[in-house]
Parts: structure tokens; sequence; C-alpha cells
């Protein structure tokens, strides 16, 4: 059974917490109940932020990316653009 609970945010935090639900097409309780799902997990350990499949994935793809191109380790910038100026 859910129990209703009250709880108060900064006016722009809302708006940022709706603005996710509605991208999500999910209610305001919903997201906000994953959110402290997560953060229970973490906070029990677990759960890391790596855990997620789309963030492993992200990092997989960065990690092929530098092994191709490996960069000069000065200014990741500056490498963005010569990178894409040599496509």
């Amino acid at each position: 059974m859910a129990v209703k609970v009250m709880v108060s945010f900064p006016r722009e935090f809302l708006e940022q917490v709706d603005l996710v639900a509605r991208e999500e097409h999910r209610s305001r309780s919903e997201l906000l109940r994953e959110a402290m799902r997560l953060y229970i997990e973490m906070r029990r350990g677990q759960r890391r932020p790596g855990d997620d499949p789309l963030v492993r994935s992200a990092v997989t793809i960065q990690d092929d990316l530098a092994r191709v191109a490996p960069g000069t380790d000065e200014d990741s910038t500056a490498d963005v653009r010569r990178w894409r100026e040599a496509r």
C-alpha cells in the first residue's frame, strides 16, 4: 500500500524534475521513487554509478576511441578540434 508524503523543493529544482519526468514519459512520483531507490542502493553499496549499462557502453566506446586516436594528453578540446578537422 502506497503512503503519501509531502516534500518541499525549490521551484527551479521542481521544474527540472518535471522536465525529466516529461522527457521520460513518466509521472513525477514515479521518477522520484526511482531516484530514491537508486540513492538507497548506492548508499548501501549495492550499486555504483558505473553499473548502468548505458554508462558502461559509453565508457567502452570512449576507451575504443582512445585506442584508435590516443590524443596528446594535453588539451582534449584541441584534440577533438584536430580530429574533426582531419575528417
